[in-house]
């Protein structure tokens, strides 16, 4: 059976639920999952949330206060990078790039790297945020307005891997701000994930139109240090791994996979709508 509007739209509303974030007519629009709504559809204009979950309206508003003082510090910390020639785009992630952060959150950037400079570049892209005062380091719980480099990708590794293009990337991908890039590196971070027009058409469409701020290409000659930048911070890495992605094209540090416990909570969601979770959350 092909699920109706409604149950696209209750999908959609239930899993911003998972992150107490109330959606605005306009915002159901963008991103409803695996349906292409126009403008014109019938909506009111008000938010939208699960029964009982009303008070979430108000600490919505809370969170995008609490977030324009983290938008100052993601891009005075994304201006200095912008010191590494071999940066190729910075972007928020996490819950700022929806203004919804807490108080007490860190600030997530994700960096693309040019091919080959992976390790070189964390390496410089650290020393920068750790000089300004803002690094978030490994094991530290007071995190507020830290900033956390979460995330490294090489430009030859844009695309995200066959096994984890479902729902929960799809976000992902286009939640991402991009503060700056240089080329067009954002249209080629698209171009290799086009497959979340599959859950989320109307948000691709819209992203797909979008250009980030624009700095001059460098040539570099970090090129040739790559290699004691591995080694060295591998060494470093050594006692502090958990369930970390660690390759010469992609750095992830995520201590947990919040694919799991997101799935999860769609899934207990759903169930209470008997909207079956698989025909939604995989490409199925």
């Amino acid at each position: 059976m092909v699920p109706n509007q409604s149950v696209y739209r209750r999908t959609t509303v239930a899993y911003a639920d998972i992150f107490d974030y109330p959606l605005t007519a306009d915002e159901l629009r963008l991103w409803c999952i695996k349906k292409r709504m126009q403008s014109s559809d019938s909506l009111t204009d008000r938010y939208f949330f699960l029964k009982g979950r009303g008070g979430l309206v108000r600490l919505r508003k809370k969170r995008r206060e609490a977030s324009a003082p983290k938008w100052n510090i993601a891009r005075s910390v994304g201006w200095w990078l912008r010191c590494v020639p071999t940066i190729q785009l910075v972007g928020v992630t996490g819950g700022l790039a929806m203004d919804n952060a807490n108080p007490r959150d860190d600030i997530d950037i994700l960096v693309i790297t040019k091919r080959n400079t992976l390790w070189t570049t964390r390496l410089f892209a650290t020393l920068i945020v750790h000089f300004l005062g803002k690094r978030r380091r490994p094991g530290e719980t007071a995190v507020a307005d830290k900033v956390c480099l979460n995330m490294f990708m090489s430009e030859n590794a844009l695309g995200t891997p066959k096994k984890e293009q479902d729902l929960f990337s799809a976000h992902e991908v286009l939640q991402m701000v991009p503060l700056w890039e240089r080329g067009d590196t954002y249209g080629k971070f698209l171009a290799k994930n086009t497959w979340v027009k599959h859950f989320l058409p109307n948000a691709w469409k819209q992203k797909a139109r979008s250009k980030p701020p624009q700095f001059k290409v460098h040539s570099s000659p970090f090129v040739v240090f790559e290699s004691i930048a591995r080694f060295v911070q591998l060494w470093y890495m050594k006692r502090r791994r958990t369930s970390e992605v660690i390759s010469d094209s992609v750095l992830r540090f995520h201590p947990k996979d919040a694919r799991v416990w997101v799935r999860e909570e769609l899934r207990k969601r759903l169930d209470a709508m008997n909207i079956p979770l698989d025909k939604i959350f995989y490409r199925g």
